[in-house]
């Protein structure tokens, strides 16, 4: 019989969170007061009826974070209202206490990117995010909407304004208060050459609701926030550093990758519980209390800062002395100014999305280096997204990562359902490796009960039929699969008796 965690309000201190993922669930559900509250990925929950049962399950034991990945609150062309309604009734659902999402671009020009690009630290696209986030306001239910900034693997060349005040704009602009990504803010400063103390102490502070940490590694020069490293030591630092302004407030560490021990991350939680303990009961800014209990949910009163005269310098040369100057026109995004941003995202999507890298001199304005690394990374990313779904055949972790990459690499980006189309792809190429079609099959076959496709352009959509089939493995077993009517109807897989 599981016991449930303690009580656990979040407005309390050295209250810390995690991810929930699979591979750490046994482990939680066995202790589950080694945490106050978890996370869960929207997306996870939209594409798995399956995770959408866990949350709910979940929510009885912990509070429930959805954090959305996919929603682009950043996107100039707006977002998708059909996902931020999604989003509420996962909200609804799981009786969350905070919703939170990032401040970026995931589509553009028609082009999904899949991964989170950063915006250009310009005040239209924090007008942008601002129109994106009312809209998106009248899906969700009545509850704090934390906005986390995000790394940055590609910079803009037209950036006005520095990190720490574009998010200031932001928080001025939309009213919610900020989900700081610690391990983001580091990525940051190491990859720009700052340091990092110096460049979170830019961030309005005094507007953070919560923190995340992560771990990542540096290679060929550059940090990557991986979320499948241990948290280094400067996160930490730096996270001491936050929570000695700000005062104690929730965090959550997150790993989504290469998974250790559990031992090992909840070493990384007492540390991060022994920070928030060290920050001090009255800090130097006043910000925001989260409160997260369940079953009464209470809104926090969230002050809209004045942006007077701030003692912040600019993080970059030739940016305003001031805050006071970023907020001189405060209309809401013109027509031309939304036309020209949309014009350089659809740009940017095209860039890191197209099946032929482009050539050094076609990337202009945009740094070389910075567009190959991009990509790059999407392409791992593609694998990361894709492996989840094809449980059995990631038991080979090795080997499937090395033959999804080779997949993803020679298949342009599904316009919709890009994990699945690329799930089924692997799958498709493994079950012909005698080691791993056994798992690969099955994998396949409980994927094409849940979607059809790929069409021709790669895209896959929900399954809306009833779905029978069966399939042969290797040495003469039979297995099916049953699905009833409906996109979430529950797969059940059979195997006869011999």
């Amino acid at each position: 019989m599981l016991v449930p965690a303690p009580s656990s309000p979040l407005a309390g201190v050295g209250v810390v969170g995690v991810g929930f993922r699979p591979e750490i669930a046994a482990d939680l559900l066995s202790a589950p007061g080694a945490v106050d509250f978890v996370e869960v990925v929207a997306e996870a929950c939209f594409a798995s009826p399956a995770a959408r049962r866990e949350a709910s399950a979940i929510a009885r034991i912990w509070p429930v974070v959805p954090h959305g990945v996919k929603l682009s609150l950043g996107s100039a062309s707006g977002i998708d209202m059909e996902r931020a309604r999604r989003l509420g009734a996962l909200c609804r659902e799981l009786s969350a206490p905070v919703v939170s999402e990032h401040v970026a671009f995931v589509r553009g020009g028609g082009r999904e990117i899949g991964h989170l690009t950063a915006l250009p630290y310009t005040l239209e696209a924090a007008r942008a995010v601002a129109r994106n986030v009312a809209a998106a306001r009248r899906a969700l239910p009545d509850i704090p909407l934390l906005l986390e900034n995000a790394a940055c693997t590609l910079r803009f060349p037209d950036d006005a304004l520095g990190e720490g005040d574009f998010y200031a704009e932001v928080v001025g602009r939309t009213g919610c208060d900020l989900l700081l990504d610690v391990g983001n803010v580091y990525a940051n400063a190491v990859n720009a050459g700052v340091d990092p103390g110096e460049l979170v102490r830019s961030y309005p502070l005094e507007r953070v609701a919560m923190i995340h940490i992560a771990g990542g590694v540096l290679e060929h020069g550059f940090y990557f926030d991986t979320h499948a490293h241990p948290v280094p030591a400067p996160v930490f630092e730096l996270l001491a550093q936050v929570v000695a302004r700000t005062g104690p407030l929730p965090i959550l560490l997150e790993r989504d990758g290469d998974f250790p021990p559990f031992a090992a991350l909840a070493a990384e939680i007492a540390t991060a519980r022994a920070i928030a303990r060290s920050a001090p009961s009255r800090p130097t800014l006043a910000g925001p209390t989260l409160t997260l209990t369940r079953p009464t949910l209470t809104r926090p009163t969230l002050p809209r800062p004045t942006l007077a005269a701030s003692t912040l310098a600019p993080t970059r040369p030739g940016l305003p002395v001031s805050r006071a100057a970023l907020v001189q026109n405060s209309a809401d995004v013109s027509p031309f100014e939304a036309s020209a941003l949309a014009e350089v995202q659809a740009r940017v999507a095209e860039l890191l999305t197209s099946p032929v890298d482009p050539p050094p001199e076609a990337v202009a304005p945009f740094d070389a280096e910075d567009v190959a690394r991009s990509r790059a990374i999407l392409q791992r990313k593609r694998v990361d997204d894709a492996l989840p779904l094809l449980p059995r055949l990631s038991s080979h972790r090795e080997a499937a990562a090395r033959l999804g990459a080779r997949c993803v690499e020679a298949s342009p980006r599904a316009p919709r359902l890009t994990a699945v189309a690329d799930a089924l792809r692997i799958a498709a190429a493994a079950a012909d490796d005698a080691r791993l079609a056994p798992e690969a099959i099955v994998d396949r076959l409980l994927l094409r009960a849940r979607f059809v496709g790929p069409s021709g352009d790669g895209s896959v959509r929900p399954r809306l039929l009833p779905f029978i089939r069966r399939e042969r493995l290797p040495g003469g077993r039979v297995v099916w699969a049953i699905k009833g009517i409906g996109s979430s109807a529950e797969v059940r897989l059979v195997e006869p008796r011999r």
